[in-house]
């Protein structure tokens, strides 16, 4: 019998397109709907359940309470700020001048996502950091069939964003949780499939799968996206979510393999 894990990424309140969430995905409820009804009666299928969870500060550096505008107002979320912004005075960090400088300045050299202005979600401590129904029910399922889960928690540290599960955006060499996690990765190298699905389609699972593709590219072959399980973040320009296509046509060409909840047969 094939050794099998499901790695599900943010699958928390905020995410969901429901009332009160903060950070809302447009079919994010019915993706982790899906993905529940397709894993619980399958549940004794998997050897490993994987789960991260978008864990911030009210003050985070990709919040807007720590950046200000021109004019001195607080940036709007959904606001893109670049580092020839800052250089021209049209967006200003409020504290850590020199570090949140050097922050945006590596996002861009490094290659990773540019930097972005979110409304505050998935706070520690509030509803919208936890669990949805769905997936919680995932969680219990695993449980009572005695597969204790494993609980990632990313996005802690203020100073850096944290979209993939395996490492932050830009790591701090004083932060054991920012960098790379090579312990998860070796234990997903131990299974046969690791099946993948989360939210958002654009963000976090498609950061999670590139780090996966860079780091291990000898795991491609066992890793196996759903893809009616993960839906993208609206309303970004069609330049953005062309490049998030060519991430994923990256890991196809690599060998990661995509399936739906109707389509795989184990």
């Amino acid at each position: 019998m094939k050794k099998r894990s499901l790695f599900i990424i943010d699958g928390q309140n905020d995410f969901m397109d429901i009332s009160g969430a903060a950070l809302p995905v447009k079919g994010a409820a019915e993706d982790m709907e899906k993905l529940s009804n397709w894993a619980v009666p399958n549940i004794e299928q998997f050897d490993k359940i994987y789960l991260t969870q978008d864990s911030h500060h009210y003050l985070d550096i990709a919040h807007p309470d720590w950046w200000q505008d021109a004019s001195g107002n607080v940036v709007a979320p959904f606001t893109l700020i670049t580092h020839a912004d800052i250089m021209a005075g049209k967006y200003t960090p409020r504290l850590y001048y020199k570090r949140s400088v050097a922050y945006v300045k590596a996002l861009e050299d490094n290659g990773e996502y540019l930097h972005f202005i979110w409304p505050p979600h998935c706070l520690m401590g509030t509803w919208g950091h936890n669990f949805y129904d769905a997936v919680f029910n995932i969680i219990l399922a695993a449980e009572k069939a005695k597969k204790w889960p494993n609980f990632i928690t990313k996005g802690s540290n203020p100073f850096t964003e944290h979209f993939g599960a395996f490492r932050a955006n830009v790591e701090d060499s004083n932060d054991w949780s920012t960098q790379l996690d090579q312990n998860l990765i070796a234990s997903l190298m131990d299974c046969d499939e690791v099946f993948i699905a989360g939210e958002a389609r654009s963000h976090c699972v498609a950061n999670s799968l590139r780090q996966l593709v860079q780091e291990v590219p000898s795991l491609a072959p066992k890793l196996v996206v759903l893809t009616d399980c993960m839906s993208d973040v609206p309303g970004l320009p069609a330049a953005f979510y062309d490049g998030v296509q060519a991430l994923y046509d990256d890991a196809k060409a690599k060998g990661v393999r995509f399936e739906t909840t109707t389509t795989y047969k184990f």
